[in-house]
């Protein structure tokens, strides 16, 4: 299993660990903003799901406010969102980007008081349908996955009341933990940073530990230790921890060597984009599995391929391939497919979004992050179209 190939690419090099120890142990000098293009400047903090908790308060809803939320998502948001002592009003999705549908929003407004737009895989919500769709109620931005990806020329982030960034490890900035905040309304500009700064700050033995486990996981997450242990440690991991022990939510500021790496980071995001496109435009041309289940980018739109998504035609399907790529040493995932139980046993899902139970049981991502070689890449979409080929026959 030396050679298994991870589906995502947690990028922490021994460089970054001397880089993040030289922060952790230096002065305590904390930088105010994160400076994102075509956005401005953020509010750094310590997680995306903080962040969240952070925008949901300073909007100042009423206690046990409804947000709506995509059923498709993160559990750790439907978290975050009671976390902050409101709640889930759950949402469907469009089919062919996994982002929240104007249509069911708009049929559900009445009974929210706002919105969580989450941009799924680094697809994009079509904001201009959602601002109206809401009715000047709020809309919390989530960019966790849609960094670079742009809407007729504007980037993710900069449509809704407060946005919110991610830089976990996995992610395009993968920096261990990390996220930002941002809003163009100086009221609630101000208000953020009141809550961050609140906050406690990591200690420099926290931030010690913290770098070390971070580049722990990481390599336990890439070749060849993925294959060697850290695949099935990941799968214990998944299989014999709840949903609640997963993600903890730590209302503290930012680690100042997550910030750093970031910042670092940042500086390259436009080729590292560049490259998952070349990869995923590849995909789009070269898989033969029918262009109804690939993610094709709508016109007006640039997305940053953080993944990408094929969504087959039954969860049998699905399986069946993703069986097939780990016999041959490739691995993929299925996101949230079992997001319709929490949501259910948690968080009080009524089923009313049957777009989106169909994509938890039916979407796999496969692996297209800009490390990966041209062979890789090749060796990927030829082992698709032999494996199509044999589950459809």
């Amino acid at each position: 299993m030396l050679s298994l190939l991870p589906v995502e690419c947690w990028e922490y090099k021994f460089s970054d660990i001397f880089r993040g120890l030289t922060v952790a142990l230096g002065p305590k000098n904390r930088k105010k903003l994160f400076d994102i293009d075509g956005i401005g400047g953020c509010i750094p903090v310590r997680s995306g799901r903080v962040a969240l908790i952070a925008a949901i308060k300073a909007l100042e809803l009423p206690p046990g406010a409804c947000i709506g939320i995509p059923l498709y998502c993160c559990p750790v948001v439907f978290k975050a969102i009671t976390m902050a002592g409101c709640k889930a009003r759950f949402i469907d999705i469009e089919p062919t980007t996994c982002c929240i549908s104007a249509g069911d929003l708009f049929a559900k407004r009445s009974r929210l008081d706002a919105v969580l737009a989450v941009h799924m895989f680094g697809n994009l919500c079509d904001m201009p349908k959602l601002q109206e769709a809401v009715q000047g109620k709020p809309i919390i931005e989530d960019c966790a996955q849609s960094l670079g990806s742009r809407l007729n020329g504007r980037m993710a982030g900069s449509f809704g009341t407060i946005t919110f960034f991610s830089f976990r490890s996995g992610k395009y900035l993968s920096a261990g933990e990390g996220g930002a905040l941002f809003s163009n309304n100086a009221d609630i500009c101000s208000r953020l940073n009141r809550l961050i700064a609140a906050m406690p700050a990591p200690g420099r033995v926290d931030e010690c530990v913290h770098v070390a486990m971070t580049y722990l996981r990481s390599i336990l997450r890439s070749k060849p230790l993925y294959g060697v242990a850290g695949h099935l440690l990941w799968h214990i991991y998944n299989r014999t921890v709840d949903d609640a022990g997963k993600s903890p939510i730590i209302l503290s500021q930012i680690y100042r060597s997550d910030l750093a790496i970031a910042v670092d980071r940042l500086l390259r995001l436009d080729y590292v984009i560049k490259i998952q496109r070349e990869h995923a435009d590849f995909y789009s041309r070269t898989l033969k599995l029918g262009p109804s289940i690939l993610c094709a980018e709508k016109p007006g739109t640039f997305y940053n391929r953080y993944l990408y998504p094929i969504v087959f035609p039954s969860s049998e399907c699905r399986d069946s391939m993703a069986n097939y790529l780990r016999k041959r040493q490739i691995d993929t995932a299925k996101p949230y497919k079992d997001i319709v139980d929490v949501a259910t046993a948690h968080y009080g899902y009524t089923g009313d979004c049957p777009i989106a139970e169909q994509a938890a049981k039916r979407t796999l991502v496969i692996p297209g992050y800009y490390r990966l070689k041209e062979r890789d890449i090749q060796r990927i979409a030829q082992c698709l179209n032999e494996g199509w080929s044999e589950i459809t026959k």
